[in-house]
């Protein structure tokens, strides 16, 4: 059907209602049905709004064409797309709040109001209007019947200044713009509210990535009417290499709407006026559908994805890299250090940072600490181009660069890309790539780290990532291992505002980095105040993050032990650890004697094959680093005492003098691994494990 000719035909059955060519039937009420509902009148008005026959020969004709086009299908043998795809749909209510009342009293004006969006709606989607239906107790009910089983309804209650408005569009057409139509209409005065609903109906076949509607944007956000109000669309794109949506609510749950109306006031001095950031809609970024990030989490998510490595880097990084990061925020972060020269970030997608500029101006606004936009200051290098080609051609050892491409090597790389559970063909070859990841181990200095956001953290009853959605994950920390870097810590944030913790990656090129990474909570705070750009609001610099923030990052969940100690083959040391028996501290397993002037050692209880002993007097996990006396008197405040590290040693030499132990664990287990065990059980590095059972009383032979 051409549009021009359901424009057309929908322009003559408005001019046909405007002129009243339709009829009113009252309807006598049995006494007594609708006694509640119109207890101050027994009629009820029922209004048909129908047209002539010249439309109905046009609806027929197009009636007759499409029992020509299914005839066809059914002998071909063939099914309608709408029949292949589950007959989809999408549904959306609207419900509209303190209306004024004298225009939801006047039904005639009510009528209009949907008769105007029935009428803007059927042309944008380009479907013909076969009927409209209303009726009138109280407040006006009607249904508008459109072509193909769409329909649009609206029930108004001037009682309680509401008015709700119901659509049903079928097939896979994007109707969000109808909620804006319906806003225009029937949206009078400031103190309105609208709250909607926007879902997909029907099943869709799986094309091996979600819709923008399927992802975040639909289930988090565009479904819940209750949940969100105040919803806006800042602004939406179509680039090259993705979409890109911006919207704004407010949470019923976490925020207050009256709230935010009272710091809009312009005539009062109060909490609300002088703290209007307090009150404000979050806003979020989707891409392609998925939440990338939002207002209240972007202080928790950026933080702690950038400041960790840059605080752990033991001079001060310099020169920083970020791959992705498009909105901004990353590099906001990063030149937030005063030791950084030069920050080269390689962004894809031009469309996203222009739309960054334009609808997430506080994700990339450095002049709190700079000279405004991050974009624009005078240490940011940006390039809109590929990454992983931006890399290869610059540090892989198999291609030689060009004397204009050569580039020294980072301090720090920063990958705020791709989440790795992101099921797109680019993701299973980025994550897969060891060539790639080989390069950037040789674009990162000696003593540098590479720092990446994981995606979601696992939970307690996940299998193993090999074997769940995440197997890229999985394969990322085989690549990770596999190209050489010396020490890997994984830690998570749960105030990344994405409703489930997040989890990030660090990685070292140089064993020595463990020492940095733990440093001590007041050294962190320390470190903070000295390379920390001072703000000329004279607020913190970092809102989130600080030394004992950072102190937690230290340690993996649990559920990331579980997810990892269920991977094939079983990691050696989940083996050992599901082994112990008993944890047993080395003064109450034993008891020093002297007979005729001979030190003997006598076992003070039973101990099973499999007791691990201890030295400790604390089962407090330490720092896994191999300790020597040079470690000590070099970099005393992250390490054992002297004491404790003398307690450790006699305690090895003593026991293997006897041969009735092994070490739990080696010390040299962590080079090259990822083992959330092991960083969440730092003492086992530091024990023995029994090979005999021990009887009370038994004399060791040593």
């Amino acid at each position: 059907m051409e549009t021009n000719l359901v424009q057309e035909t929908n322009r003559e059955k408005k001019k046909l209602l405007a002129s009243a060519n339709y009829r009113r039937t009252p309807i006598k009420v049995s006494e007594g049905v609708y006694k509640d509902e119109c207890a101050s009148s027994e009629e009820l008005i029922v209004e048909e709004v129908f047209f002539q026959n010249s439309f109905g020969q046009y609806n027929q004709a197009e009636n007759n064409e499409d029992d020509d086009e299914e005839e066809e299908e059914e002998n071909e043998g063939g099914d309608s797309e709408d029949s292949k795809r589950g007959a989809p749909g999408t549904t959306i209510i609207i419900d509209f709040e303190r209306l004024d009342p004298k225009f939801l009293s006047d039904h005639a004006q009510v009528r209009e109001s949907f008769l105007n969006i029935v009428w803007d709606a059927s042309e944008s989607l380009d479907i013909a209007v076969l009927s409209v239906h209303c009726q009138v107790k109280l407040g006006v009910t009607c249904v508008a019947i459109l072509k193909d089983g769409n329909y649009m309804s609206i029930f108004s209650e001037p009682l309680k200044k509401q008015c709700s408005f119901d659509i049903f569009i079928a097939g896979d057409k994007d109707v969000l713009d109808l909620i804006s139509i319906a806003q225009q209409h029937l949206d009078f005065s400031k103190q309105a509210r609208m709250r909607y609903s926007y879902k997909l109906r029907g099943t869709r076949p799986f094309s091996g990535r979600y819709t923008n509607y399927e992802n975040d944007l639909g289930e988090i956000l565009l479904e819940n009417k209750d949940l969100y109000f105040h919803k806006r669309q800042i602004g939406t794109t179509q680039t090259e290499f993705q979409s890109i949506h911006v919207y704004e609510a407010l949470s019923h749950k976490a925020q207050s709407l009256e709230g935010y109306e009272k710091s809009l006031e312009t005539d009062v001095d109060n909490y609300y006026t002088q703290n209007p950031e307090l009150f404000r809609p979050n806003q979020w970024l989707f891409l392609d559908g998925v939440m990338q990030s939002s207002y209240l989490g972007d202080a928790a998510y950026h933080e702690a994805l950038v400041h960790p490595a840059m605080l752990a880097h033991s001079v001060g990084p310099k020169r920083v890299a970020i791959i992705g990061g498009g909105e901004g925020a990353t590099l906001r972060e990063v030149l937030k250090h005063k030791s950084v020269e030069r920050c080269t970030m390689v962004e894809i997608d031009a469309g996203m940072v222009e739309a960054a500029r334009n609808w997430l101006p506080w994700m990339n606004n450095c002049s709190d600490f700079g000279d405004g936009n991050c974009f624009d200051d005078k240490r940011t290098d940006l390039r809109t181009e590929d990454a992983f080609a931006w890399f290869l051609n610059r540090f892989s050892e198999d291609i030689k660069t060009p004397a204009e491409l050569q580039t020294d090597p980072f301090d720090v790389i920063v990958m705020d890309a791709l989440d790795p559970e992101d099921p797109v063909e680019f993701a299973v070859h980025l994550y897969n790539d060891l060539n790639f990841w080989g390069t950037i181990l040789e674009a990162i200095n000696d003593d540098g780290f590479l720092v990446m956001q994981l995606g979601i953290s696992p939970t307690l009853n996940d299998p193993g990532e090999q074997f769940g959605r995440n197997y890229n994950r999985a394969t990322l920390f085989n690549t990770i291992e596999a190209v050489g870097f010396k020490r890997v810590f994984l830690f998570e944030e749960g105030h990344s505002n994405f409703l489930t913790p997040w989890s990030y990656l660090v990685a070292c090129k140089s064993e020595k980095c463990a020492k940095e990474w733990y440093l001590n909570e007041a050294e962190l705070d320390l470190r903070i105040l000295e390379r920390i750009l001072p703000t000329k609001s004279g607020t913190p610099a970092l809102k989130y993050v600080d030394g004992s923030t950072i102190k937690k990052y230290r340690r993996p969940s649990s559920a990331w032990q579980a997810v990892y100690c269920r991977k094939l083959p079983r990691p050696v040391e989940c083996a050992t650890f599901a082994d112990v028996k008993n944890i047993l501290l080395q003064r109450d397993a034993f008891k020093s004697i002297f007979n005729n002037g001979t030190k003997a050692t006598i076992a003070k209880v039973n101990m099973v094959k499999g007791t691990v002993i201890s030295s400790m007097d604390t089962l407090i996990p330490m720092s896994p680093l191999t300790y020597n006396k040079f470690e000590l008197g070099s970099n005393p405040i992250n390490t054992l005492s002297q004491s404790a590290y003398s307690a450790v040693a006699w305690l090895k030499d003593w026991l293997k003098n006897c041969n009735i132990t092994r070490a739990l664990v080696e010390n040299d287990f962590h080079t090259g691994k990822i083992s959330p065990l092991l960083e969440r059980h730092q003492y086992m590095q530091h024990m023995q494990l029994l090979e005999i059972d021990i009887e009370e009383g038994m004399e060791l032979p040593c």
